[in-house]
């Protein structure tokens, strides 16, 4: 864990709580507590705040973000093994190696623990399950695709304490630094994550890159998972140095929906959101369980997708964000600060508007474009009037709701939460003056326009 803290930050500008005044923040007194004491279990009451975790630097308004704050890396290796040598993976795509794989996995794990080293090829797997102290070092001209599946249902290539006890100390990376590739463009279930993490604790992910085809969610996804009548999420990891391409609106690299002590480095994403910290899960939001605390992000891009960094708490009432370091290229935005909001599809009484204790965001460069940006027609009361024009009439996926169009700016901030954003570090390259930073007062309906 960090060990300073993030409440000395200074000279940045707050954003006051009234943008959308007219909503009261208050808890739910249906909140539903935490019976758990265990190491594996949520620490504390989510609807708290745990996480006076960080000093800055004041001369700079940055915070030094240190991986082995997150991650510890492991010092010994009970044992190495190779998934072709002494598994006898084939390395070709119309094998599935899923089998094979969870066996080497199984096979470290129980001794042990150490390398499990995976050289260049061509591999087929879905439904991995990650073991504890298993560190998968894969070759950067490895490609992995998913398995076929007999049917539609949602699933994971990979997936990491998901109703199970606690994965820990856990690593995926390359042998090099260099990126090794996830291939989804060959996927007939498009309902597939790359890696789904639950109950892990101690993990990293880094030197991957995926080609995407519009498929049905983030790359990475982190959620709750129940074990033992306890509900338990992630904590305590580094993904970093990993990208997308041809993302969907609605997805992307990343989506969080709960967990803990987080840092994101060094990540791009082509299409959709790169960092989504959106914490929308009916079932999550009907328990009020979950939810993102001591979230940490340093160099986070957007190309012709819809944001960089995006923030949307929906009925959860979350811990602290930082970001520092983010670049946006023909993107609808750089950072989209969201309000809370109770939806329909919530079957709870009593919740409320959703809430992050601190968002803190620095150093934001967004570069417009007039053709090449994902939207959705929500946010064109935030684009001058004359640009609205471009926006294409067919959407992006036939029977969908998102269109390529404009960049509308480099931040929309409508938060009902305390948002420090240090304004002097955001740069909109080719925003018309005084779409650079968005609020709720700028919005312009269509018939404002005519």
């Amino acid at each position: 864990m960090m060990k300073n803290n993030l409440n000395n930050l200074v000279n940045l500008q707050t954003n006051k709580l009234g943008n959308l005044g007219v909503k009261s923040i208050f808890l739910s007194a249906l909140a539903i507590g935490f019976i758990s004491c265990s190491n594996d279990d949520l620490e504390a009451p989510l609807l708290e705040d745990s996480s006076n975790l960080l000093s800055t630097n004041a001369s700079a308004n940055v915070i030094p973000l240190n991986e082995s704050d997150f991650y510890t890396p492991p010092t010994t290796f009970a044992v190495t093994k190779n998934l072709v040598k002494d598994y006898g993976a084939d390395k070709i795509f119309n094998t599935d190696d899923s089998q094979k794989l969870q066996t080497a996995i199984d096979d470290v794990s129980g001794k042990g623990g150490g390398k499990l080293i995976i050289p260049k090829g061509n591999y087929t797997v879905s439904d991995i399950k990650m073991k504890s102290n298993v560190h998968l070092i894969v070759n950067s001209g490895t490609v992995i695709r998913p398995s076929t599946r007999a049917n539609n249902k949602n699933y994971a290539m990979f997936t990491f304490g998901k109703e199970s006890a606690t994965v820990k100390n856990v690593s995926v990376e390359s042998a090099n630094g260099q990126k090794f590739t996830v291939d989804l463009t060959k996927a007939k279930n498009t309902n597939v994550a790359v890696f789904n993490l639950n109950n892990v604790d101690n993990f990293l992910l880094t030197d991957f890159k995926v080609k995407d085809a519009l498929t049905k969610f983030s790359a990475v996804t982190m959620g709750i998972t129940e074990h033992n009548g306890k509900y338990i999420r992630p904590r305590n990891g580094v993904v970093k140095n990993a990208n997308i391409i041809n993302a969907d609106y609605g997805y992307g690299l990343v989506q969080i929906q709960a967990a803990k002590n987080i840092l994101f480095k060094n990540i791009k994403g082509t299409g959709g959101v790169t960092l989504r910290l959106e914490t929308g899960w009916s079932f999550m939001n009907d328990l009020q369980i979950g939810g993102v605390h001591d979230m940490y992000g340093e160099n986070i891009s957007c190309t012709n997708g819809n944001a960089a960094v995006m923030v949307s708490p929906h009925a959860m009432h979350n811990g602290k964000v930082y970001v520092n370091g983010i670049t946006a290229n023909n993107c609808g935005f750089g950072v989209r600060i969201e309000a809370g909001f109770v939806s329909k599809k919530y079957s709870t009484p009593g919740l409320t508007n959703g809430t992050f204790s601190k968002v803190t965001i620095n150093n934001v460069k967004a570069t417009y474009g007039n053709k090449d940006a994902q939207l959705k027609p929500k946010h064109y009361k935030f684009m001058p009037c004359n640009l609205r024009s471009l926006i294409d009439d067919n959407p992006i996926v036939a029977g969908g709701d998102s269109y390529w169009g404009p960049s509308i700016s480099a931040v929309l901030n409508t938060p009902n939460y305390n948002v420090i954003l240090d304004e002097s570090t955001v740069t909109g390259n080719g925003f018309k003056n005084g779409y650079v930073i968005q609020t709720e007062e700028d919005a312009i309906s269509d018939a404002d326009c005519n």
